[in-house]
Protein backbone atom coordinates (compact mmCIF):
# COMPACT_ATOMS: atom_id res chain seq x y z
CA UNK A 1 0.00 0.00 0.00
CA UNK A 2 1.30 3.56 -0.80
CA UNK A 3 -0.12 6.05 1.00
CA UNK A 4 0.29 9.65 -0.11
CA UNK A 5 1.13 11.42 -3.84
CA UNK A 6 4.44 11.06 -5.74
CA UNK A 7 7.10 13.26 -5.66
CA UNK A 8 6.81 14.62 -9.37
CA UNK A 9 8.94 17.59 -8.56
CA UNK A 10 11.91 16.56 -6.61
CA UNK A 11 12.27 13.04 -7.15
CA UNK A 12 10.13 11.61 -9.97
CA UNK A 13 9.57 8.01 -9.83
CA UNK A 14 10.99 6.70 -13.72
CA UNK A 15 7.80 6.31 -16.04
CA UNK A 16 8.39 2.29 -15.76
CA UNK A 17 8.10 2.35 -12.38
CA UNK A 18 5.01 4.56 -11.94
CA UNK A 19 3.34 2.06 -14.76
CA UNK A 20 4.01 -1.19 -12.66
CA UNK A 21 2.65 0.61 -9.39
CA UNK A 22 -0.24 1.83 -11.31
CA UNK A 23 -1.05 -1.36 -13.16
CA UNK A 24 0.19 -3.91 -10.82
CA UNK A 25 -3.32 -5.74 -8.77
CA UNK A 26 -1.13 -6.33 -5.39
CA UNK A 27 -0.37 -2.04 -5.39
CA UNK A 28 -2.88 0.03 -3.48
CA UNK A 29 -1.99 3.18 -4.27
CA UNK A 30 -4.43 6.10 -2.02
CA UNK A 31 -2.67 9.58 -3.28
CA UNK A 32 -3.43 12.18 -0.75
CA UNK A 33 -5.01 11.33 2.11
CA UNK A 34 -6.31 14.14 4.83
CA UNK A 35 -6.23 11.06 8.15
CA UNK A 36 -3.79 8.42 7.65
CA UNK A 37 -4.50 6.68 10.99
CA UNK A 38 -6.44 4.07 9.05
CA UNK A 39 -4.31 3.61 6.95
CA UNK A 40 -2.22 2.64 10.04
CA UNK A 41 -4.10 0.85 11.71
CA UNK A 42 -4.42 -1.97 9.37
CA UNK A 43 -0.66 -1.94 8.85
CA UNK A 44 2.34 -3.87 10.20
CA UNK A 45 4.82 -1.51 9.54
CA UNK A 46 5.80 1.65 7.31
CA UNK A 47 8.77 1.29 5.23
CA UNK A 48 9.84 4.59 4.84
CA UNK A 49 13.33 5.05 2.75
CA UNK A 50 13.60 8.43 2.17
CA UNK A 51 17.03 9.77 1.02
CA UNK A 52 15.80 13.49 2.35
CA UNK A 53 13.95 14.07 5.33
CA UNK A 54 13.62 16.92 7.73
CA UNK A 55 11.91 15.81 10.59
CA UNK A 56 9.06 13.00 9.28
CA UNK A 57 5.97 12.69 10.69
CA UNK A 58 4.94 9.78 9.23
CA UNK A 59 7.50 7.89 11.12
CA UNK A 60 6.35 9.06 14.55
CA UNK A 61 2.67 8.74 13.21
CA UNK A 62 3.79 5.54 12.81
CA UNK A 63 5.75 4.57 15.98
CA UNK A 64 2.36 6.80 17.78
CA UNK A 65 0.37 3.45 16.13
CA UNK A 66 2.48 0.90 17.60
CA UNK A 67 3.85 0.18 14.44
CA UNK A 68 7.55 -0.49 13.79
CA UNK A 69 9.50 1.64 11.00
CA UNK A 70 12.06 0.36 8.49
CA UNK A 71 13.97 3.91 7.55
CA UNK A 72 17.28 5.22 5.91
CA UNK A 73 19.99 6.73 8.46
CA UNK A 74 19.17 10.25 7.79
CA UNK A 75 18.97 12.52 9.84
CA UNK A 76 15.35 13.07 11.59
CA UNK A 77 14.35 9.09 10.62
CA UNK A 78 17.72 8.08 12.97
CA UNK A 79 16.70 10.35 15.62
CA UNK A 80 13.06 8.32 16.06
CA UNK A 81 14.20 4.68 15.25
CA UNK A 82 16.01 3.45 17.81
CA UNK A 83 17.59 -0.18 16.14
CA UNK A 84 15.39 -2.89 16.97
CA UNK A 85 13.33 -1.35 19.93
CA UNK A 86 10.74 0.41 17.26
CA UNK A 87 12.20 -0.55 13.92
CA UNK A 88 15.21 -0.43 11.49
CA UNK A 89 17.52 1.92 10.54
CA UNK A 90 19.42 1.19 6.98
CA UNK A 91 21.65 2.47 5.08
CA UNK A 92 20.73 5.18 2.16
CA UNK A 93 19.47 4.30 -1.29
CA UNK A 94 21.03 0.14 -0.45
CA UNK A 95 17.99 -1.56 -2.01
CA UNK A 96 19.64 -4.89 -0.74
CA UNK A 97 19.34 -3.86 2.77
CA UNK A 98 15.72 -2.46 2.52
CA UNK A 99 14.66 -5.68 0.96
CA UNK A 100 16.11 -7.68 3.55
CA UNK A 101 14.86 -5.39 6.23
CA UNK A 102 11.09 -5.78 4.72
CA UNK A 103 11.86 -9.59 4.15
CA UNK A 104 12.45 -10.17 7.97
CA UNK A 105 9.66 -8.22 9.21
CA UNK A 106 7.45 -10.01 7.29
CA UNK A 107 8.98 -13.47 7.95
CA UNK A 108 8.52 -12.16 12.17
CA UNK A 109 5.04 -11.19 11.20
CA UNK A 110 3.78 -14.51 9.45
CA UNK A 111 5.43 -16.37 12.51
CA UNK A 112 3.70 -14.72 14.79
CA UNK A 113 6.93 -13.68 16.12
CA UNK A 114 7.37 -9.81 16.00
CA UNK A 115 10.30 -8.51 18.01
CA UNK A 116 8.66 -5.34 18.68
CA UNK A 117 5.64 -4.30 21.50
CA UNK A 118 3.08 -2.08 19.82
CA UNK A 119 2.84 -0.23 22.81
CA UNK A 120 6.58 -0.33 24.03
CA UNK A 121 6.63 1.72 20.37
CA UNK A 122 4.26 3.55 21.54
CA UNK A 123 5.55 4.66 24.35
CA UNK A 124 9.43 5.33 22.59
CA UNK A 125 7.20 7.97 20.43
CA UNK A 126 5.11 9.85 22.89
CA UNK A 127 7.88 9.94 25.63
CA UNK A 128 10.84 11.66 23.54
CA UNK A 129 8.13 13.12 21.39
CA UNK A 130 5.65 15.10 23.53
CA UNK A 131 4.55 18.07 21.82
CA UNK A 132 3.96 20.10 25.09
CA UNK A 133 7.67 19.36 25.24
CA UNK A 134 8.92 20.34 22.61
CA UNK A 135 6.92 23.46 22.52
CA UNK A 136 8.68 24.91 26.34
CA UNK A 137 12.03 23.63 24.63
CA UNK A 138 11.24 26.20 22.11
CA UNK A 139 9.34 28.64 24.61
CA UNK A 140 12.82 28.61 26.72
CA UNK A 141 15.17 29.17 23.98
CA UNK A 142 12.99 32.21 23.01
CA UNK A 143 13.39 33.70 26.28
CA UNK A 144 17.37 32.75 26.37
CA UNK A 145 17.45 34.82 23.24
CA UNK A 146 15.24 37.38 24.37
CA UNK A 147 17.59 37.48 27.53
CA UNK A 148 20.74 38.05 25.69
Amino acid sequence: MLVGPFENDLDPLLLETERIIKTNKNIVLTGWVDDPRPYFAISNVLVFPSYREGFPNVVMQSGAMGIPSIVSNINGCNEIIKENENGVIIPVKNVQKLTEAMEKMISKFHENDSIYDSIQIRESITKRFERKMIWDLVLNEYQYLEGQ
